[in-house]
């Protein structure tokens, strides 16, 4: 199976990306980045493709991007980034409509959303209103998709939205983890863990909830112990 990332180098980003360097059915990765993965460069199932622009795609980039199984998108920012947020998951999924017909075999995209997200840009928010709207507008475009005759049935959406995501182990994780509660918050491995397996099996839901999402993570890092 073949994946391409994005996002590799961030917090949730870097656990996905070592899951499935650890994940023997995927056996291709392609890592869109600004800048070089030295360590996970070295791993013979890791292609890094080094983006300087996220909205432009050339013909060598969609070369290596070619026969992709699906996407599992990480990249984003707090700092309510329009371009970040909308126009670069966007011009991702324009640039595999592209080459997506010619294989015949469904494209799963896993899309990173959150739990207090906004998808109304007129509602007023308290606190880091820019980027819940930014986000929550991205995840409304991003589950419209595809757009084309041709990609009908070829093409799957996924939008994932953790709550707090915790580090895999800790003092402060169990405590927050206590605090929070399970409908709030989620270990990074579990969050890794079920957008691997969505992007591998799809999903009868095209938008998973933090407590959705944190199940199905610890069910499946049970089932690898």
């Amino acid at each position: 199976m073949k994946v391409i990332l994005t996002g590799s180098t961030g917090f949730i980003g870097s656990e996905v990306l070592a899951q499935c360097l650890n994940n023997p059915v995927i056996t291709s990765i392609v890592a869109l980045s600004r800048r070089e993965l030295p360590d996970a460069a070295s791993n013979a199932k890791v292609k890094v493709v080094i983006m300087e622009d996220f909205a432009v795609y050339s013909d060598s980039v969609l070369e290596e991007m070619n026969g992709a199984d699906g996407c599992i998108w990480c990249m984003g920012t707090f700092s309510g980034d329009r371009v970040v947020e909308i126009d670069y998951p966007l011009a991702f999924a324009n640039a595999m409509a592209k080459i997506i017909p010619a294989h015949k075999k469904k494209f799963r995209y896993v899309y990173l959303g959150g739990a207090l997200t906004e998808p109304d840009q007129e509602k007023r928010l308290w606190y880091l209103q820019t980027a819940r709207r930014f986000r929550g507008l991205a995840e409304t475009k991003v589950q419209d998709l595809p757009t084309g005759e041709e990609l009908q049935g070829l093409w799957e959406t996924v939008v994932v939205k953790p709550g707090g995501v915790l580090a895999k182990d800790g003092y402060m994780t169990g405590l927050l983890g206590c605090i929070v509660g399970s409908n709030l918050s989620i270990r990074i491995d579990e969050l890794a863990a079920t957008m691997i397996d969505v992007v591998r099996n799809g999903s009868e839901n095209p938008v998973l909830l933090n407590r959705v999402i944190a199940a199905k993570g610890r069910e499946l890092l049970r089932k690898t112990q």
